[in-house]
């Protein structure tokens, strides 16, 4: 944080020039910024790690003062005032605000960062899908954005389609489309992010329908041993700040599905594996 005058030093009347005020005297009380992120989670609220699109309140003292981005991007209102509002773009940047007046300047800056990863969990109170004396499984997932420690409810996350990779007995899934979404562009909807917890990151809470296939007796077997079958999507997820044009990809993440002779199922998203074996009791979402 810096104090600054804001004026220089007049000359005397005889032409001499007049010694130059100390900083002390033409700024006896330095100004400060004090900050708080409108979200109170997380719970530190005065941190200046702050996610693409997030907004943060801003206060000097003393007030008032006019408000300026000095260095990177993003959005202050009002522009003057002892408190602003900063909403941060959708940039991974340094952000300094800086605030003047009352013969001084002083400033605040931030660590702007973009959605890195996502997750999945298994939707909370939700059952497995299988089949009774079959090796499949389903399970409804929530995705989660991360990092944690910021706040991403100002973007919104989308799935663009893909194409099935199979061997064994998911051979005759090659070629299949994940999601079969509309032509042209092969993409879900826009889901916005609905809240966030320390735990596990930023999430729009819409349950995501995960399930293996069930491939054909004449595929698998009709028991032990069954034959082994495995295969992925390799899932593109994309994000954009609410109202910005700009879409992101984040990292290809595989969805995977594997029979074993066994008879166990598994059907893995986001890092989350859920299985069932062919002798569990049917069940379903």
């Amino acid at each position: 944080m810096s104090c600054r005058s804001e004026n220089s030093s007049p000359s005397s009347g005889s032409g001499a020039a007049t010694p130059a005020a100390s900083p002390a005297a033409q700024c006896p009380t330095p100004c400060t910024i004090t900050s708080q992120t409108v979200k109170s989670s997380p719970a530190d609220r005065a941190r200046t790690k702050i996610g693409v699109g997030e907004e943060v309140e801003l206060t000097v003292s003393p007030a008032p003062a006019t408000w300026t981005i000095t260095s990177g991007s993003g959005k202050l209102s009002p522009s003057s005032g002892a408190k602003v509002t900063f909403t941060a773009g959708d940039k991974a940047e340094s952000v300094t605000i800086t605030a003047t007046g009352s013969g001084c300047s002083c400033t605040k800056t931030f660590n702007v960062v973009r959605p890195a990863s996502w997750t999945m969990k298994k939707q909370s109170g939700t059952n497995l899908k299988h089949t009774a004396g079959r090796p499949d499984c389903g399970w409804k997932g929530i995705m989660y954005v991360h990092p944690n420690d910021v706040n991403f409810y100002n973007i919104e996350t989308r799935e663009k389609d893909s194409k099935y990779v199979g061997t064994g007995a998911y051979s005759s899934y090659n070629g299949d489309y994940h999601g079969n979404y509309p032509l042209p562009d092969r993409v879900s909807g826009w889901f916005a992010i609905v809240r966030h917890n320390d735990a596990d990151g930023s999430t729009d809470d819409v349950p995501d329908t995960i399930y293996t296939g069930l491939p054909s007796v004449a595929a698998t077997g009709a028991a032990p041993p069954f034959t082994r079958g495995s295969g992925y999507f390799p899932i593109t997820m994309q994000w954009r700040v609410a109202g910005k044009a700009a879409i992101h990809d984040f990292p290809v993440r595989r969805q995977e599905d594997e029979i074993f002779p066994t008879g166990r199922c598994e059907s893995r998203k986001g890092g989350n594996t859920e299985h069932t074996m062919h002798t569990d009791p049917a069940s379903t979402y």
